[in-house]
């Protein structure tokens, strides 16, 4: 996967849209974002994928604010 697995970083790059902390059993990284319409939740093993993953998230819904 793409992208760098630094705590420090992904705080810095994702942490005002994103509440991101480590959980202790199963997936090891989640990260919530709440709008006031809805919330997203996306889950992880390492930093790399939660990275990866909250990018993805973040384009989607850049591309379906796009007009046309």
């Amino acid at each position: 996967m793409p992208g760098d697995a630094s705590l420090a970083r992904l705080f810095r790059d994702h942490s005002e849209r994103w509440e991101i902390e480590r959980v202790e059993r199963g997936t090891e990284w989640v990260a919530c974002r709440r709008d006031s319409d809805f919330i997203d939740i996306i889950g992880a093993r390492d930093l790399a994928a939660l990275r990866y993953r909250i990018e993805a998230a973040e384009r989607e819904e850049a591309e379906e604010r796009e007009p046309g």
